[in-house]
């Protein structure tokens, strides 16, 4: 219970640390209350209130987060609360109070204040998410298309079942959605699959993981247990992607050469380099 209740106060600092829009839904509610603004959509506002501060406090949370089963994470819990219509609701009220306050020719009084109003809410999201993770966002999407373009050069017309690093993955479909894949982003970002419970089997689990494994092994160092295991269960995971339909697999060009010579033998087709950076192993 201990753990819950502190992944429910970690949950809330990550949540309110993506955005300002529940700090906005809390100064509107705030708003409505003291000012009896709200009196005509009082079910709405009241269970508006109940809802966030049962999202709020770390022991309601909790039992939301068990309601909803530990498929879901903290923040969709967030789904039960109406932010989006009660905040425009409330900042609605808001404007109208300033404009008819204001009168006729008060307008250079109401307009700076919708004008802030307007600056907060911009300022309530995160503007498009961190400038390093966009910029690397940004490299793999052309990394990427630069691949799929290379491959459909090198063996045009066929239809290409994709096994590839993540990052070439990540944007394939978005460079060519005519390619084929095992699996989709949503296995390495479960976030993706919101409201779904057919989830990936252990075998696109496995492949997955493994992929990730070759990866770093192209790099200078890589954890020791890691390595092994990669080895132990290329040519298990070799059937496993030929069972899935897979029937193109890159690997980065400075994987291990043991590595190349025994998915040469586990397939029965030799490695091809595909540019400079990656070598495929074409079962077509």
């Amino acid at each position: 219970m201990t753990e819950l209740i502190r992944n429910a106060g970690t949950g809330w600092t990550v949540y309110k640390s993506s955005g300002k829009a529940a700090a906005l839904l809390l100064a509107v509610l705030v708003f409505l209350w003291f000012t009896g603004k709200g009196r005509e959509q009082m079910a709405l506002l009241l269970y508006t209130t109940v809802a966030a501060i049962c999202s709020i406090l770390p022991v309601t949370a909790v039992l939301l987060m068990l309601y909803q089963t530990k498929f879901y994470d903290y923040e969709w819990i967030w789904s039960l609360v109406p932010l989006t219509a009660v905040t425009a609701y409330g900042l609605t009220l808001f404007l109208e109070r300033q404009w008819k306050e204001a009168g006729s020719r008060g307008w250079r009084r109401a307009l700076p204040v919708t004008l802030l109003l307007l600056l907060a809410v911009l300022l309530s999201g995160k503007l498009g998410g961190d400038t390093e993770e966009r910029t690397r966002q940004d490299a793999w999407r052309e990394e990427s298309a630069a691949v799929v373009e290379l491959l459909h050069r090198t063996w045009p017309g066929e239809d290409i079942c994709l096994l590839a690093p993540r990052k070439i993955l990540e944007y394939a479909r978005e460079a060519d959605g005519r390619l084929r894949l095992p699996y989709g982003r949503n296995i390495w970002d479960p976030a993706l699959d919101a409201y779904a419970y057919d989830t990936y089997g252990e075998r696109e689990a496995d492949l997955c993981q493994w992929m990730d494994w070759v990866e770093q092994s192209a790099w200078v160092w890589m954890p020791e247990d890691d390595r092994e295991q990669m080895f132990q269960t290329l040519e298990e995971r070799a059937k496993d992607a030929v069972e899935l339909g897979v029937n193109c697999i890159l690997f980065p060009a400075g994987a291990p050469a043991e590595m190349r010579l025994r998915m040469e033998a586990a397939l029965g087709t030799k490695a091809q380099p595909l540019g400079d950076d990656y070598i495929a192993f074409v079962l077509f």
